[in-house]
């Protein structure tokens, strides 16, 4: 599984390297996102972020939430395995985690080619008649890839159609594709997919037909080795700049719009 060979990586990492690893020093559950605040020896803070999965959270009462107050004093290496979970409030906070400690990682050891986010839809090779499959309802994106191509398909098995997109297909769930609209030339997959337990599947179904997949969004912001290693292509996350900043706004409800100018959206690409 993605995940789990992903922290497995980042525990090799930290020993080849005979490198500390990072404390747990905050952590803020909000409505649009979880953040993980992590701090490492000579470094400032690095936040680590996940989407909060609002059907998760209708799942889980205060009863549940037994860890609340002493997440701190527990040992990071648990608190990563918490990403393995089913999909839940723990699984975010482990993916929160997970991302934290990458974004330490890639500040200390960065073997991969970054490319600027503009330089994203060069890489691919867009016209007009490229076939674009969207995994979750990735609005910005959306927007820009449908003025370049008309053929788009969003799979978003839990929101209504905004109406800016009424003319674009929408399916509730990748079974629901027939099989000339598996034939996609680009497949772009929100990190939630991570949460959510679905990426592999969606990978296993989707790649054969792909020339390029990418995984995108604040969530996906971790060491894509593994990622990679499953067939994407691209990973999108995003470094935050201003951990105090950022915070606040998770605290108060907020969400992409409100931090991005905390942080700085990155991509990664497979060589």
């Amino acid at each position: 599984m993605i995940l789990e060979k992903t922290v497995d990586l980042v525990k090799q990492i930290y020993k080849i390297h005979k490198i500390v690893p990072p404390q747990i020093t905050r952590v803020v559950i909000g409505l649009g996102y979880t953040g993980v605040e992590v701090t490492a020896y000579a470094y400032e803070p690095f936040l680590g972020l996940a989407s909060t999965l609002q059907n998760v959270l209708k799942k889980t009462d205060c009863s549940k939430i037994d860890f609340a107050g002493e997440l701190t004093d527990r040992p990071i290496s648990e608190i990563l395995k918490w990403s393995f979970r089913p999909p839940s409030l723990k699984k975010i906070i482990g993916i929160a985690t997970l991302n934290g400690v990458s974004q330490h990682i890639l500040k200390i050891v960065n073997p991969y080619r970054k490319i600027k986010e503009e330089s994203l839809f060069n890489i691919v090779n867009l016209n007009r008649d490229t076939k674009v499959t969207f995994i979750g309802l990735i609005r910005p994106l959306i927007r820009e890839v449908y003025k370049k191509t008309p053929s788009v398909i969003v799979i978003e098995d839990t929101l209504s159609i905004p109406p800016e997109f009424k003319n674009i297909i929408f399916k509730h769930n990748i079974d629901q594709l027939k099989y000339e609209e598996l034939t996609t030339d680009i497949l772009i997959c929100t990190g939630t997919t991570l949460i959510n337990n679905t990426i592999e599947t969606i990978l296993e179904k989707l790649k054969k037909w792909a020339r390029k997949i990418i995984l995108v969004g604040p969530t996906a912001s971790m060491i894509p080795d593994i990622l990679f290693d499953y067939g994407i292509d691209i990973v999108g996350g995003m470094e935050i700049f201003n951990s105090e900043a950022t915070i606040r706004v998770l605290q108060e409800g907020g969400g992409t719009k409100l931090f991005r100018k905390y942080g700085k959206k990155y991509n990664l690409i497979k060589d």
